[in-house]
Parts: C-alpha cells; structure tokens; sequence
C-alpha cells in the first residue's frame, strides 16, 4: 500500500477537494470492492526485483500529450473506460507509474554514478525515451482529476499560490567570491582585452573582487519583484582535489556579509559542501560557520547520493533541500514540477524534509560538457518549462550563480550574444511576464507545509 499512499499523499496536496473521493486500486479478481474511480493495478514483479529501469514503454495520447506509461507493455485498452453505471476505470497503472518517476525509484537502485558520486542524466528513463521536459507526474495526476470531476460533477481545482499562474524562486550558489580577477581575468587576457582585465586587476586591488557582488543579485531579484534564497558554501577546504569556496566563510567579514543578507527579506541557506550529502556530522559541522539559522540546504555541485542523503537531510532537521536537478540538463529530473516529499526507501514512506527541485541552473546552459547552449538559445529552451509549470500551478526553481550576474563571467560569450546576466534578465522578464509570484525556498516551503 505504501505506493499507494505517497502518490495520493501528494495528489491531496495538489487537489485537497479529491481527498473523499474513494479510488480504489484494483486487479480483475477484486473488482467486486467496487467503488466509483478503479485503478488497474499492474501486477508484474518489477518492484520486488528492484531493477532500476523498466525494459519497455508504451505511448498514450492524454489530451493531446502523448505520454509514457510504465509496467503495462501488452496493454492495448483506452486510457479510461466510463461504465454506464457511472463509474471509471482507468486502465493503465498511473499509480505504479507515477510512484516509479517521482519516488526516484531508478536513483535508488541504479548504479550508474559519475565523479562525484551523482546519478547520471544519460543514465535515466527521462534521457532514454526524451521527455526531460515534461512534467510526467503531473499529466498523470491531471488525468486523474478529469476522471473524478467527471465521476463525481464536482470541480476539485485549486491553486496553492492564490492568484498568481505559478509561482518561482530565484536562488544562487554562492561559491566563489574571490576569483574573477583569475578566471575572468584569464579570459579577458586570451581575448586580448586589456581594458576589462586592468578593470578586473584594479577592483582585486582595492578589495573588491568583481564576484563579490551580492548587492548586484540583490537588486537584479528586486527589478522583478523577487527576493533571492542565497546558498553559501561554509567549507574552503579542498576535497578529493575538487574545489569548495574561495572564501572562508568563519572570517568576520564574510559573517557580517552573511548576516546582512539575513537581515533583508532575501534568504540565507546552506550550500552543503563536498562529502556532506552522506555525512550528517560533516554537514551540521557546516551549519553551524552560519551565522544565522537556516532552513534549507542545497549541496554543492548538486551532490545527491539516494541511497544515503535522505536519512541525512531528515537527522538535519533542516525544512527542505533543493538539490534535485540534473547537472547535465535543465527539466523535470523526477518529472514533476511541484515541491514533494522524497521517498524514504528505508521506512518506505514519504520524507519529512521537502524538496524543491531544481529545473534550471546557468551552468548546465553553457558547461562544454553539458548542454553547451549559446546565450541567444537559451530562452527559447527555457520556455517550454515555464510554460509546462505554468500549465499546472507548480514552483519553477532556477539557480544563477553570483558570477553570472557580473559582467566578467567566467564563460565568455559570442559576439552579438548576450551576457550571461541579461540571459537571466530575459528568463526573469518572461517568469514576470508569465504571472508568476516569486517566493524565497523557505516562503515556498511554508505554504506546502501549510496545506498539509
């Protein structure tokens, strides 16, 4: 029944309006439990062998989507049969389905792991059959609204933000601080402008570096109405050769930075540093450089080890993590473009600690090694997205770190492209545009906890 339960868990989140409504999950020798809404329940051995990736798929079309559907490859019925009775069945486990996507189920028992101990995009369903970008989950929750409202005549719509299309946080890594004189400087050199690298040299000299810029993230959120979740990263300290902050965070300096931020209504989080995702020492020993308490994490490099991080995020006691994303690739890594609670594998019920996953982040646009987009494509790669979160009330996360809201970033553009800043300008302006509240993680948190 556990699977059961946390898809409804999260269904009554989305549709509180749909939480009397019985829905009975059922196989054809148990049809005699009737009750108004019927699920066919897949009743292959997928769950009990623990493989991580179904070997087949098959296509629907829902409302002109089409869309994949796990664990029912014979299966050749309608979506949905209405009885003359006035009862429903729908013939395709979305159950199973769903609780295979958004549990993270293939994470859990893949082993396909880069560097850094991650899950691999090209390793998932999302990257094998090409639907990163869709919000899978919710168009299998959004058939099941359908079916009751029809079942029932009753409209179970609701919108966890009021009256605003969507809602968005803007949030940002806070990792370097003090190093675009070297990484920006060293592009500048390349390309032959002095100009901007005696700028660059002149701002180190006098002790202030062109990436100790928080001001300038600041009042980029403010332009739009936003108030930024600003992540730092409290370790300095190499780990396995690979780098954490270029700033010690304990420094007096940094401390009063930090608390200043603390003190606008943007928000301060921790950016778990390398190690911390499977080590609850380690990362409360992060914590506690903070000046200030936090509510939420989100770990460096997007570090996530499944089988491990949830049980340390829950002993955190921190309210929510917002890790979850593909390095790789912008979209929807566990096909759902609202906050949920993650599976726990070990008590096999949801985790009390609330993810808001990740759908965008800078680096995944123009690392070499991942999507290695030009700043003129972006936005029409990111509008899907938007439009998709829109479609179904959810919370767009996005993450820019505080280089690329300096003109020196580290990447540097075309000519006839624009700046890394302006690219989030234009995503931001198009969110605005869109009907979008912006929230802080922690305001974000607050309302779904508030509803239950």
């Amino acid at each position: 029944m556990h699977q059961i339960n946390y898809i409804l868990q999260h269904f009554h989140l989305l549709y509180p309006g749909a939480k009397e409504v019985s829905i009975h999950y059922s196989t054809e020798e148990d049809l005699l439990l009737r009750s108004r809404i019927r699920v066919q329940k897949y009743t292959g051995g997928f769950f009990e062998q623990k493989r991580p990736r179904p070997q087949q798929v098959i296509w629907r079309e829902w409302n002109g989507e089409r869309l994949p559907f796990f664990f029912d490859a014979e299966n050749e019925q309608e979506l949905v049969t209405y009885h003359a009775d006035g009862t429903a069945t729908i013939n395709y486990d979305i159950i199973a389905s769903a609780f295979y996507l958004l549990s993270g189920w293939q994470e859990h028992y893949g082993v396909e792991r880069d560097k850094f101990g991650r899950y691999t995009y090209k390793a998932s369903v999302q990257a094998k059959y090409g639907f990163i970008t869709k919000p899978v989950v919710n168009y299998y929750f959004d058939l099941l609204k359908e079916v009751i409202e029809r079942v029932y005549q009753k409209d179970i719509s609701h919108n966890l933000w009021g009256n605003y299309n969507f809602a968005s946080c803007l949030t940002c890594d806070v990792d370097r601080l003090n190093s675009a004189w070297k990484a920006s400087g060293k592009q500048q050199l390349k390309a032959g402008n002095m100009k901007n690298l005696g700028a660059l040299l002149l701002r180190k000299a006098v002790g202030k570096d062109a990436w100790n810029n928080l001001s300038e993230v600041t009042a980029l959120a403010e332009k739009y109405g936003a108030k930024v979740t600003m992540f730092f990263l409290p370790s300095d300290q190499r780990y396995n050769g690979y780098p954490n902050a270029d700033y010690d965070l304990t420094k007096a300096k940094y401390q009063k930075l930090v608390q200043s931020i603390a003190d606008t209504e943007h928000e301060v989080g921790l950016h778990g540093s390398f190690g911390t995702s499977n080590d609850l020492v380690q990362l409360k020993a992060d914590m506690r450089k903070l000046p200030v308490q936090v509510n939420g994490n989100r770990f460096h490099y997007l570090c996530y080890q499944p089988e491990k991080t949830e049980q340390v995020l829950q002993q955190s006691k921190l309210q929510y993590d917002s890790t979850l994303g593909f390095a790789e690739h912008i979209g929807f890594r566990n096909s759902y473009c609202h906050p949920f609670y993650p599976f726990d594998f070990k008590n096999r019920k949801a985790s009390p600690t609330l993810e808001l996953p990740l759908y965008l982040m800078d680096t995944s646009l123009y690392n070499i090694s991942y999507m290695h987009l030009k700043p003129s494509d972006v936005l029409a790669a990111v509008k899907p997205l938007v439009d998709e979160v829109k479609k179904f009330k959810g919370l767009f996360t996005l993450l820019w770190h505080n280089e690329n809201f300096s003109a020196y970033s580290e990447y540097p553009v075309l000519k006839g492209n624009p700046s890394w800043r302006e690219v989030l300008e234009q995503v931001m302006g198009y969110l605005s545009a869109e009907g979008a509240t912006f929230l802080t993680c922690s305001e974000a948190t607050e309302k779904i906890k508030s509803e239950g």
